[in-house]
Order: C-alpha cells, then structure tokens, then sequence
C-alpha cells in the first residue's frame, strides 16, 4: 500500500493509523524527501508497534510517470488534494491503465466528472477499482445509506425508493484541504450545467434511474417529519452528486434529499466557542484538543412501499480529520487485501465510490472494529414522510 500525500495534515494522520497495521508493507510518498523522513521519525516516536514505511519521493508533475512506482502496490491512496491543482489526474491514470487498486479523499466534482469519463474504461479493462472520495462526509454519506436501504430488502421492479441524508452534528475544524477545494472550484473551468445536474457524476446511468431533478433533492428550510427544521448541509451537494453514482452503479432507483438538522449549526458553534484558539485552527491542522473533542452524526431514513428503515452513523473526534484520515487509509486497506469481507463479491474494475464496490457490512464492522464508527437501526411500518 502506498499513502501518497502523507506529509500533509489528513496525511500525517493516515500514515499514523498505518504504522500501527501488523506486517503491513507500505509507503508513504511525497514531493519533499525531508518531510517525508521527518514523518517517519515521528511516526517512530508515537509509541506501540510500527510498521515503518519506506519514502517515495515523487512529483506530479509530467516529468516522471507515477507508473514507476504505482505499479509496486496494491493500492494506492491519497490525500494530495486539491486533485485539480495537484496532479491527481497522473495518479488515476497510471493506477487505472495498469490494474492498481486507488482511492482519494476529493471534493471536486469537476474533477471527478472527468475522472470518470477518462479512466472508467480503461480500470474495467485493467481491473483497477478506482474509488473517489473517501473523507467526511461522504464515506459516512455513502455506507448510510447503504445500510438504511439494504434494511428495506430487495426491490422489486420499478419500486422507488425515499432517502433522506441528515448531517444531525458536526463538532470539528474546517479542514485547510476543504477551504483550499473551494478556492480551487470557484476558479475551475468546467460546464456550467454540470452544477445543476444532479446525475453529473452518472453520465450513463439509465434513464429509469434518474428521479431526481434538483442536486440536493430539495428546497430549504423544509419541515420534515421526524427530523424537524431541515437547512442546507454545507457539504451536501459533494455527497449528493456521489451518492446517486452509487444508487445508479447498484442499480437502486432512489429519490434523495440531503440536509442538515436546524440545531447542527449552533452546536458546531458552541463547540467551536468552548475550545479556546480554535477558530484560528479552522484552516489549520487542528490542536490536540479539538481532535479529539470532535464529534459527528449522521441520520439516514430509507422508505419504500409504507416500510422505512432508519441509520445513525456516529462517531467520536474530529470529522474532517480524524474520520477522514482513518476513513482513507481503511478504503486503503480493503483495496489492498487486508481487510477480509470488505469487497462486493464478484467486484470489478471501473471507477467507483465507496459503497457501489465495497461490502456496506463488512466495512461498517470494519470501522466499528477501529472505533471509528457506531450505528444504531429501527425499522417500521409508517406513512410516508410529510415534507413541508
């Protein structure tokens, strides 16, 4: 396995988690060697076993084609965002031409989109399973709603299904890598439709798939029963757009809302309010402290045909950290072989998000096993959800 990114923030962080992996044979790669081998030396001194990595030092830059040493892993993870800016696409490319597993922590769905459209061939012709965003909030995203709609039991025929995605808390920083996404997509060139098409990152999928006509499902504020008050999910439109890359890749005819619980605001305030210095840690890696202080649910209501199934994903330190880094380097592992039971059977390749190949159950017990997750279900026979 190979962590390319690994000197940055979520970096540093997945390169922990990896260290402490028994006989895992990995690396970490980089633009700069002596950031690299400051890494390994603090890993080192974080106590416990360590799996000590070996240093690629590589740039993506054009000069040097990544298959030179892409081609020696399993997989291949990143955290070198923005993917845009950085050189992603040299990354996918020589993953998906010669058969290595990879997997990302993007947020661009510009990026995406062309990712999509530029490799999806050419990883199901070299079985790649390229898998795009694995961070906060869309992993969560993704594997909940995997688990509500796998509780409604198999569809049948043009049955349609209802989701709803609510972001309920979020107590963490707003990662350096998210804002600099944001700088990177106000700035990008792409087709202006592509924001308004709520299947931008399905360009095949089946019309009879396509029930959606708005990207977040919905208008706000919306009065949802059972939830309450539902507002914009800050990182809703990012989920939206992957998750119906998912339901189509399955197969699952689904009519998605995404938002965020009225109270999630003020909370994420408060927190921020009570842990001294830390709106100056927004940007930045974040202080010990707020690390593990972080806290975030997520709250997933399948229904179809009067049944509906409900999933609360939680967890504990901060989202777009911890989960983040945690989550990239667990896709990592799966993709390398490490983790039995984390794969579709029959899985291909192609260009995926993380649930239209990977096992929702067996990943989520993954991720309970790591403690980086909880879940909690109920099912039950009701009407239909009012929305106002």
């Amino acid at each position: 396995l190979i962590l390319y990114g690994a000197d940055g923030c979520v970096g540093h962080f997945a390169a922990s988690h990896l260290a402490q992996q028994s006989g895992l044979r990995w690396a970490i790669a980089g633009r700069t060697e002596a950031h690299l081998l400051e890494l390994v030396d603090e890993l080192a001194k974080e106590g416990g076993y360590f799996a000590k990595p070996e240093v690629i030092v590589a740039s993506l830059d054009g000069k040097v084609d990544p298959k030179t040493w892409v081609t020696r892993a399993k997989a291949v993870i990143s955290a070198a965002g923005p993917f845009s800016a950085h050189g992603g696409e040299l990354v996918v490319r020589a993953c998906a031409e010669s058969g290595v597993n990879y997997a990302d922590t993007s947020d661009e769905f510009y990026w995406q989109r062309r990712m999509v459209d530029g490799y999806d061939a050419a990883a199901q012709k070299s079985g790649a399973k390229v898998v795009l965003a694995t961070g906060f909030c869309v992993l969560a995203g993704d594997l909940g709603s995997q688990l509500a709609l796998g509780g409604l039991g198999a569809a049948h025929g043009s049955d349609e299904a209802s989701l709803g995605a609510w972001l309920e808390t979020y107590n963490g920083g707003l990662s350096a890598g998210v804002l600099n996404t944001m700088h990177a997509m106000n700035n990008a060139s792409y087709p202006k439709e592509w924001n308004i098409d709520p299947y931008v990152l399905a360009p095949q999928a089946d019309v009879a798939l396509r029930v959606d006509t708005e990207v977040e499902g919905m208008r706000y504020p919306s009065y949802v029963s059972g939830e309450g008050l539902v507002v914009p999910n800050i990182f809703g439109p990012y989920d939206a757009r992957l998750l119906r890359r998912t339901f189509t890749q399955l197969g699952q005819k689904v009519h998605l809302r995404v938002g965020a619980s009225s109270g999630m605001y003020p909370r994420w305030t408060a927190f921020l309010a009570e842990h001294p210095g830390s709106w100056s840690q927004l940007a930045k890696c974040p202080s010990p402290t707020l690390y593990k202080d972080g806290a975030w649910a997520y709250r997933f209501k399948a229904s179809r045909n009067g049944r509906s199934h409900t999933v609360l994903l939680s967890g504990s330190g901060d989202p777009g950290y911890r989960f983040t880094a945690l989550g990239l380097a667990e896709t990592g592992l799966c993709l390398a072989g490490r983790t039995p039971g984390c794969l579709k059977d029959g899985s291909h390749g192609g260009v995926y998000t993380t649930m239209s190949t990977m096992d929702a159950a067996g990943f989520l017990n993954r991720l309970k096993s790591v403690d980086l997750i909880k879940a909690e279900t109920w099912s039950s026979e009701d009407e239909a959800e009012i929305v106002v």
